[in-house]
């Protein structure tokens, strides 16, 4: 793949990225408003209070946006990129969703019981708000693997944690309504467990890349097998590289079947061109042979 190729196809990823990002300010904008007129229409101060919730999620997708837009700078201080913005950005939505976690639960299993007066706006706005962010989550979700977004996928993870609401706020309004408002405090434990579950595997992938852990076995495994297809490869002494938000970085240590510099310099170039052919959202390749 040529390099003008490849700078075409990584300005047709952020671009996407950045277009996914202003679909995901878009739905918590809507999630909001629905969710606080349907709140005050019914009564439900669960309700309500997800709605302003929602506000938070509207602010964390901005962030993103934000994260995407400056991590394709260009700059002289940071010569590898500002890729690893988006990591930052996944970072803060971990802790967004842990905060998200904690306001359900304190909300829940502290917060006072008030009664619901129209049980259908409520039903249906819920029902709207579940719709929206199960298919939104998992639509985005994808995305984010195809473009191999770590800002992307914590925004989906992050929509998700609206769908977990929105299932406690149900169980609340039905427990409220018929009598049984200990219903609602159960459930809530349950998703609060999710949540904070999917909170924590952001966090960590995101502390990997930003500490420069190693890339995963796969793609070490990867880069190994097409090595073994250069018959001018005599060894492979050492394989490394990292992450940098969706672009990895590659670095090798080689012993080559020949004597010639030239001949080893053009071998190097090929071996990169290989790997960029083959693993999408390689960035550099660099080659260290003897």
């Amino acid at each position: 793949m040529s390099e003008t190729i490849k700078e075409n196809t990584k300005v047709l990823n952020h671009n996407e990225k950045k277009k996914i990002s202003l679909y995901s300010v878009g739905v918590n904008l809507v999630l909001s408003i629905i969710k606080i007129i349907g709140g005050m229409v019914s009564g439900s101060a669960a309700l309500t209070a997800d709605g302003v919730h929602s506000l938070s999620d509207l602010a964390a997708s901005l962030s993103v946006y934000v994260g995407i837009v400056i991590s394709n700078k260009k700059s002289d201080l940071f010569p590898y990129g500002l890729y690893k913005v988006e990591n930052l950005v996944a970072l803060v939505s971990a802790f967004a969703i842990f905060f998200a976690g904690y306001e359900i639960a304190k909300d829940v299993l502290f917060g006072e019981s008030e009664p619901i007066t129209n049980l259908f706006v409520a039903i249906g706005v819920i029902g709207l708000t579940v719709l929206i962010t199960f298919l939104y989550s998992r639509w985005e979700k994808q995305k984010a693997i195809e473009l191999n977004s770590p800002s992307l996928l914590a925004d989906a993870e992050h929509i998700k944690t609206d769908f977990y609401t929105a299932l406690v706020v149900l169980v609340g309004v039905f427990g409220q309504y018929f009598g049984y408002p200990i219903v609602e405090k159960i459930a809530v434990v349950v998703v609060v467990y999710f949540i904070f579950h999917s909170g924590f595997e952001i966090l960590k992938e995101a502390i990997k890349v930003l500490l420069d852990a190693s890339l995963d076995h796969d793609s070490i495994d990867k880069i190994r097998k097409i090595l073994k297809e250069e018959s001018k490869i005599k060894e492979i002494k050492t394989i490394t590289g990292r992450n940098a938000g969706s672009f990895k970085f590659v670095q090798l240590d080689l012993a080559l079947n020949t004597d010639s510099l030239k001949e080893a310099h053009e071998l190097a170039h090929t071996i990169e061109d290989h790997i960029k052919e083959q693993m999408p959202f390689v960035e550099k390749v660099v080659v260290h042979y003897q």
